[in-house]
């Protein structure tokens, strides 16, 4: 496998200076440090004896069958590992290079659709993966080298991934670091294992978890002052935060579609929220996440008695009608995508006064058709199509579409001539988020629909730029009785446990927080350093006396 291989992938042996290496006693002074034999690299923590050939014939019988056939899963496992690192350098170089990437996830869609396509997966799936490849290349090289060489097993590094992945580039960085001075190509997996734990213990060492508190408070935390910045604390009952939550995502959304207008337009003078002045040499609207920055540290505060007008917020529950009257407990759904046990149902149900029934084709389980004359949607064909397309149309994509979602026509809508162009019908008509739907208006996505079946759900093909073509099946009912057996299973399991849970919070909070501090951290040295778990008690000397001379 060595056309997988380069050089700069060529493993590297632990630097040490030479204050740590000493004074080889068998030098000879003067000599050309270039002709002295190699030195054996100084591990920090490595195996009882190198991993090589010889050592796996020695597990098993010389000479047998077995012996050559150990030795040969033994080199597969090490060909799997280069070949996963030549992929995990081939989905790196993907996300520097990809034009429409340039290294920015938020703008890699079309790039997640083009490597999901090579590898038969969904485009979220991929992203994670060039995601992992990045923190594989570029965050942690040391452990990378091992795996091109076929030293760390496939397994070993999915494992690594999977401890890291939740941290910050900074705390990988020491990750790697750490696992730098461990002998990777010969220990074994346990050790391995237990490397990689404590190293993640000890790049978030510091980060004891704050009790939260219920009371309404703004606090100013985390001055940096070499960065330059702080952060604000806000705190209050769930509802109230993901209320102004919400508010800042809406506003931030919506002055979004205000600078991508201006800047597709050309608009002169200040651009919406331009807080650094920069977004005409740019070329691109601010991420929502600065949007609510923004929004929120430059708008007027009004104080005035009179509140502002509060942007709805719709959560659908689907529920049937054989549920509510307590015939069945077939399960309702939330948004179209979340199955909710039927006695949660009636409870939310019976707190709303104000019912809409919605009809279903008996067969397929969609919403009826609903038809309009017009160019936009009415309201209940906009209700209907969040039923049959709770997530965005596009193939793969799995974002919600209550909210940043669009109503699109697969058949263009032809405004001189609405009689001739894609009628807005349910049949025309599906949701797609703002960047599928700006794909689609360039012509980078090309949806077909074929014709309505008389019997089972419709169906869509679609053309990705280049040539690539998908198909994609509209969301139709999904309340099985597998379903509904296995979801009111689940939920009592999570009745129990929940009572379980609550038992044991409430002994936790009886007890002083000095208490469980000092608990968890006697708890994470015991893990990191197992060897000071037990020791050896000197014998009692009044024990000895009273047992008295042996009888010999």
């Amino acid at each position: 496998m060595g056309e997988f291989d380069d050089g700069s992938d060529q493993p590297s042996l632990p630097v040490e200076s030479d204050a740590d290496l000493g004074t080889d006693p068998g030098a000879v002074p003067g000599a050309d440090p270039a002709s002295a034999p190699p030195r054996s690299p100084r591990w920090r923590v490595r195996a009882r004896r190198p991993l090589d050939d010889e050592y796996v014939l020695s597990q098993v019988e010389p000479g047998s069958v077995e012996a050559s056939r150990v030795l040969a899963l033994h080199r597969t496992m090490k060909t799997r590992a280069r070949l996963y690192a030549h992929q995990l350098r081939q989905l790196a170089t993907f996300f520097r290079e990809d034009p429409e990437t340039q290294g920015i996830p938020e703008n890699a869609d079309m790039a997640g659709l083009k490597v999901a396509v090579g590898l038969r997966t969904s485009p979220a799936r991929a992203w994670a993966m060039v995601l992992d490849a990045r923190t594989s290349v570029d965050l942690m090289p040391a452990t990378f080298v091992h795996l091109s060489a076929g030293d760390l097993p496939e397994d070993f590094h999915r494992y690594l991934l999977r401890q890291v992945r939740r941290l910050d580039d900074e705390q990988k960085e020491a990750v790697d670091r750490h696992l730098a001075g461990v002998e990777i190509p010969s220990v074994s997996k346990d050790t391995f294992e237990a490397q990689v734990r404590l190293a993640v213990r000890l790049a978030t060492a510091g980060t004891v978890p704050v009790v939260p508190t219920a009371s309404r408070s703004v606090e100013l935390v985390e001055l940096d002052t070499k960065a330059g910045t702080a952060s604000l604390y806000v705190t209050g009952p769930i509802p109230e935060i993901q209320s102004l939550a919400h508010r800042l995502d809406v506003a931030a959304r919506t002055v979004q579609k205000a600078q991508r207008a201006a800047l597709r337009d050309g608009a002169e003078g200040p651009l919406p929220f331009d807080i650094d002045g920069d977004l005409a040499a740019r070329g691109r609207a601010m991420s929502r996440a600065s949007l609510r920055y923004a929004i929120l540290t430059h708008s007027v505060m009004d104080i005035d008695p009179v509140q502002e007008t509060r942007s709805p917020y719709k959560i659908l529950v689907t529920v049937p009608v054989t549920t509510l009257m307590g015939l069945e407990n077939t399960p309702a759904m939330l948004d179209g995508i979340t199955p909710i046990p039927a006695e949660l149902a009636r409870e939310l149900a019976a707190g709303e006064p104000i019912w809409l029934r919605i009809l279903t084709d008996p067969i397929t389980g969609s919403p009826c058709d609903a038809a309009a004359e017009t160019y936009h949607p009415s309201a209940q064909q906009r209700l209907q199509l969040r039923l049959r397309h709770p997530v965005c149309a596009a193939p793969g994509c799995e974002r919600p579409t209550r909210l940043g979602a669009e109503d699109d026509h697969i058949l263009e809508y032809d405004h001189r001539d609405p009689g001739g162009g894609g009628q807005t019908t349910l049949a025309n008509l599906h949701r797609l988020c703002w960047r599928h739907h700006q794909l689609k208006t360039a012509g980078l996505l090309d949806p077909t629909r074929d014709p309505v079946p008389a019997s089972g759900p419709v169906t869509t093909e679609w053309t990705v730029e280049g040539g690539i073509r998908t198909r994609s099946v509209e969301h139709t009912d999904l309340l099985t009785p597998v379903a509904a057996e296995a979801l009111e299973a689940a939920w009592r399991i999570h009745q129990r446990t929940r009572a379980d849970a609550e038992r044991l919070a409430a002994a936790e909070r009886a007890r002083p927080r000095r208490e469980r501090v000092d608990e968890q951290r006697r708890e994470a040295l015991a893990i990191a350093h197992p060897h000071l778990r037990t020791r050896l008690l000197p014998p009692d000397p009044d024990a000895i006396a009273a047992i008295g001379d042996p009888p010999f």
